[in-house]
This record gives C-alpha cells, structure tokens and sequence, in this order.
C-alpha cells in the first residue's frame, strides 16, 4: 500500500485529540487534594488547639 492514496483523506492522527489531558488531570486532583488538606490542615490545628488549652 502505498502512503500517497487516498486512505490519509480519513487518517485523524491521535495527536491533538489529548491536548490538555494533563492539565486537566492536574485540575481534578487538586479538586480533590486541595479541600482534603485544607481539612487535615484544619483537624490538625484543632487538635493542637485543643490540646494545649485542655
């Protein structure tokens, strides 16, 4: 087969079609990430709060 018919017409390369996949994977973990460490944070100090005042 040679490379020059007309197969290429209908030939969609995968480049392109993950064009931001990873920014978008980095966006959904640090929806995650973020308010599950602002919670640890948060439990953190209120039990060191509450450790030093009990």
């Amino acid at each position: 087969m040679k490379h020059d018919d007309d197969a290429h017409k209908y030939y969609y390369p995968v480049e392109g079609r993950t064009d931001g996949a990873i920014a978008d994977a980095i966006a959904i973990i640090a929806i995650i990430l973020i308010p599950a460490g602002l919670y640890a944070a948060w439990n953190t100090v209120a039990s060191w709060i509450s450790a030093v005042f009990s």
